[in-house]
């Protein structure tokens, strides 16, 4: 990653023929002095709009013990992971590879104590080993904030629109927030009685947006034809609270497809309330890629950025994986991401906004 020419506000990575041998490694950033001021200035937006919303900042160690992190982390994210062995101990280290797991287990271990509920932010880098031909960075600057301790429809609107209100202070002036609920999806899934493996590929195929995957999977799982097509259904429900009615017949007489939806409204109509009606829509096919979202759920995107700019939603089982279950939810922004689209954002100001909504495989938070 270097800085951008003068004409062009955009952090970009160079490129570097397969047969030359690199002197940076792939994935890694180099931001040179002027786009790190500017990159400097946008993070401190972000984290000056949290603190000030009452997240505390906390700072994360850059190591782990993969044996202590390991169960708040999905297989898929465990393959990811930069793995080196303790000199001293000789356990097994791996670097930083997600926030969240990391903030679940200090909750978890007491070092917080017993405030309820904890409102938490931090400013840090992850590190994941994405394939080459992928196109994505495996150092990933990020900002985010977690809201520990209360499971109700405030406090996902409350994280939402605080995500909203971060992306507003730094300037970006054209994005979506899609807003749905992981556990209509999961419900529909268990419903049609897949097998755990094939509840596990469907809800990743489910995460990239891949219907012909989906499809495939349902084949495979024998699933019946009218449960199949509810499932592929939901995930082509998309717009606005119209789509609340559409997905109650979906979920027929299912109490807990139906209180999914219940909450999904009441989180979405608190937030029209608040003013945001022109920069949310609902999706019944978000599903974001982490194993350990089980609500509220969403993802954020800019116009002429291909991929979100971040996400989050609620996580209730996942600080028990380390021995106490809190209720919580966050999210996490891409700074790098984040200081492209706002880029775009500025050099397409005056011009008429485009449709920002995401058309487009997601990535991991």
């Amino acid at each position: 990653m270097s800085s951008a020419p003068p004409t062009n506000d955009v952090l970009q990575g160079e490129v570097q023929p397969l047969k030359e041998r690199s002197l940076v490694p792939a994935g890694m950033a180099t931001i040179l002095p002027e786009a790190a001021r500017r990159f400097r200035t946008l993070e401190s937006k972000l984290i000056d709009t949290l603190i000030g919303r009452g997240y505390d900042e906390i700072v994360l160690p850059t190591f782990e013990y993969l044996d202590v992190l390991a169960p708040g982390l999905a297989p898929e994210l465990l393959e990811k992971c930069y793995k080196f062995p303790d000199r001293t101990t000789g356990r097994i280290l791996l670097l930083r590879p997600d926030a969240t797991a990391q903030i679940a287990r200090t909750v978890a271990m007491g070092m917080m104590g017993d405030q309820n509920p904890m409102r938490l932010s931090y400013r840090t880098t992850v590190f994941r080993h994405e394939p080459e031909h992928a196109g994505r960075d495996r150092e990933i600057f990020q900002v985010g904030a977690e809201l520990i301790g209360n499971d109700d429809a405030a406090s996902d609107r409350e994280i939402v629109s605080t995500l909203i209100a971060s992306l507003q202070r730094t300037g970006l002036r054209s994005f979506k927030v899609s807003l749905g609920h992981v556990g209509f999806f999961k419900r529909l899934l268990t419903r049609a009685g897949l097998s755990d493996e094939g509840k596990r590929r469907a809800e990743q195929a489910a995460a990239r947006k891949d219907l012909p995957k989906l499809e495939e999977i349902l084949f495979e799982e024998h699933v019946p034809k009218r449960a199949g097509t509810k499932i592929l259904d939901a995930l082509e429900l998309s717009g606005t609270a119209e789509i609340i009615s559409q997905a109650h017949v979906l979920a027929g007489s299912d109490p807990l497809l139906n209180r999914a939806l219940d909450r999904l409204s009441q989180v979405y109509q608190s937030l029209c309330t608040d003013g945001y009606q022109d920069v949310l829509f609902l999706d019944l096919g978000e599903f974001r890629g982490f194993d350990y979202y089980d609500g509220i759920v969403f993802d954020v995107f800019a116009e002429g950025v291909g991929v979100e700019l971040g996400g989050g939603g609620r996580y209730n089982n996942l600080i028990g994986r380390f021995g106490k279950n809190l209720a919580s939810t966050g999210f996490a922004l891409n700074v790098d991401r984040l200081f492209r689209g706002r880029s775009l954002s500025q050099q397409h100001s005056g011009r008429p906004a485009r449709d920002a909504s995401p058309k487009r495989k997601r990535t991991h938070r």
